[in-house]
């Protein structure tokens, strides 16, 4: 079996409008037709002084929250990997509770099948 890694990846200026008020972050991800892949890890740093949750959303719908602390960075190797099917759209958003940057690094391993 063939792998490839696919990695979202952005550091951006994030609007500190509420936790529960995510902004789409323009990382998205299709599986190929012929493969399944997971989300592997998330690696995220945050400047700002409140708290920044990232959600990973599978076809629209929260799949993982990532809550990293005020001023904080962390790495989450996800210990469960849920397989994802051909065609399942990956995407990521964030919300924070004040304005500054957030660096974040998604790791997904996609895994050709055929």
């Amino acid at each position: 079996m063939a792998y490839t890694t696919v990695l979202l990846q952005t550091i951006t200026d994030i609007e500190g409008e509420g936790i529960d008020s995510p902004q789409d972050l323009n990382l998205t991800y299709s599986v190929s037709q012929g493969c399944t892949a997971g989300v592997q890890y998330v690696r995220a740093g945050n400047t700002t002084e409140g708290m920044i949750n990232i959600t990973v959303l599978k076809d629209g719908k929260a799949m993982r929250y990532v809550p990293v602390a005020a001023g904080g960075a962390m790495h989450v190797p996800l210990a469960i990997v849920d397989e994802l099917q051909p065609g399942t759209e990956i995407s990521i958003v964030a919300a924070a509770e004040r304005s500054g940057k957030l660096i974040l690094d998604v790791g997904i391993l996609e895994v050709n099948t055929s």
